[in-house]
């Protein structure tokens, strides 16, 4: 086989270190902005009062510069105690999540989590959620925020803080009564904006919070203005996506410069109704699954193949860790991938992939027929709320599948081949042209018997059997050979 050929299906041995890390496009942090002493105080309370033994530190790429440093501040100050300290240096699917199965290799009875972080239900180990500490210089972005006076009078203002800014929200009263006379965050945007109500949040919210949040979030009026102070990242297009507002600012803490964005855009709404369609011509899906510890990933999986069942479409369940253009090209058979994780691994466009990748929701409006000609009032990127207990959630009804319709991408006759009427698979797989009047059947994906390579030819019953000899003895540095 040519070394060509061979790099196909294996990776070099020296693949893994010149790999390169995913650094997200944020300004660095420092030792000081994600280890002082509050988090430290913090960890070894919540080790010492759960009694755990075996705690695993998970960090994001951009952190582990640090790491070692963290790990060894944290095993000195509970020698006494006996624990065992292990660093998560590489992620099975995406930082933000946490990696219970990495974990669970070392037998792990807890997780700090560092960095950014999506806060979905972990179901197998308890975490603690370690945030950077950022400065904010508030004079300067006090300054920024009165140029919006005009558009926040009299309305409903949310602002939301991000990971680095969380910090802030403690100084704020818990309603806006006790915030008279006091020289906090609360009293001195609301003193710049003059808004008919604020509202100061952390995002992501905490655990127990989160139900709550997005039911607010819906209720919530669309005419409200809605302030993120952090930077332009995952985040940000996550709850500018789910969250309904008349305009979204983003508040950069590290520059204090200001600047006007929706995400929502009619171009992005295009794109991603393309996308729907494409997954409703699919005549194979690839159901990947990119998260092993979300609670309700099962049941998404079981809901989506039983609506891809109705339609006469085959699943394939994936399961690849972090996925990239090299890792799904080996499927060529499949037409449209559906990614099964958590809200911010949901952002694909699809563009370095040979075939489109959408989310839960989207694969949900493609296969769902409750769906159809239904505007959703905002993105639903947590496929929780697509569930019987969710907020999205519409019941599927297998009769109400249409038999055929057309494709609004080619054009072609398409429809639900699981009945088994073979009359409805021919009429649904079949067009006729306009000049020619000729039957022209549509491409149903390339099948494995189409490939032009199969793998290894075994030709079982026409090779003389192989004589026994003698194996490979030793350890892998000296042999009994050599």
């Amino acid at each position: 086989m040519s070394n060509s050929t061979a790099s196909a299906f294996s990776s070099l041995d020296t693949a893994a270190l010149d790999r390169q890390t995913e650094v997200p496009d944020e300004h660095p942090v420092t030792f000081e902005q994600i280890w002082n002493e509050t988090h430290k105080k913090v960890s070894i309370g919540w080790i010492r009062q759960n009694g755990y033994k075996r705690i695993c530190l998970q960090f994001p790429d951009d952190y582990l510069p640090h790491s070692n440093a963290i790990s060894t501040c944290l095993q000195t100050a509970l020698a006494s105690d006996e624990c065992k300290i292990f660093i998560l240096a590489d992620t099975t699917y995406g930082s933000c999540c946490v990696d219970e199965i990495a974990a669970a290799h070392v037998e792990a009875d807890s997780v700090i989590h560092f960095g950014n972080a999506c806060r979905s239900k972990a179901s197998r180990l308890p975490v603690l959620y370690l945030y950077p500490v950022l400065p904010l210089q508030l004079p300067k972005v006090l300054q920024q925020l009165a140029a919006l006076q005009p558009e926040c009078e009299e309305r409903e203002v949310y602002v939301y803080l991000d990971i680095g800014y969380q910090h802030l929200c403690e100084q704020q009263p818990p309603s806006a009564e006790l915030a008279d006379g006091e020289d906090t965050l609360f009293s001195q945007v609301r003193e710049v904006l003059r808004p008919k109500k604020l509202y100061i949040e952390v995002y992501p919210p905490p655990a127990e919070d989160t139900a709550e949040s997005k039911q607010q979030a819906t209720e919530s009026s669309a005419e409200r203005i809605c302030i993120f102070i952090g930077g332009d990242n995952q985040r940000f297009a996550n709850l500018s996506l789910t969250t309904t507002a008349l305009q979204w600012h983003i508040l950069d803490g590290a520059t204090a410069t200001l600047s006007a964005k929706n995400p929502l855009t009619a171009q992005y709404i295009r794109r991603r109704y393309y996308y729907i369609e494409k997954c409703k011509d699919a005549q194979t899906l690839g159901l990947i699954v990119a998260t092993l510890s979300a609670v309700g990933y099962l049941d998404v999986v079981t809901r989506l193949q039983t609506m891809a069942k109705s339609r006469g479409v085959k699943t394939q369940l994936i399961s690849v860790g972090r996925i990239n253009p090299a890792k799904l090209a080996n499927f060529l058979e499949i037409d449209c991938f559906v990614l099964i994780g958590c809200p911010f691994n949901n952002m694909y466009n699809s563009k370095e992939y040979y075939k489109p990748i959408v989310s839960v929701f989207e694969a949900e409006m493609a296969l769902n027929p409750a769906w159809h000609m239904k505007y959703p009032e905002a993105y639903v990127t947590d496929f929780k709320q697509l569930l019987p207990e969710g907020r999205s959630f519409l019941s599927f009804d297998a009769d109400a599948v249409q038999v055929q319709d057309v494709s609004l991408v080619s054009g072609r006759m398409r429809g639900a081949t699981g009945s088994g009427d073979d009359a409805v698979e021919t009429a649904s797989n079949t067009v006729a042209t306009q000049a020619k009047m000729a039957l022209m059947t549509t491409d149903t994906g390339l099948t494995f018997e189409d490939r032009t390579w199969q793998g290894l030819d075994p030709m079982l019953g026409q090779t003389e059997p192989a004589k026994l000899q003698q194996g490979l003895s030793g350890i892998p540095i000296k042999y009994s050979h050599d």
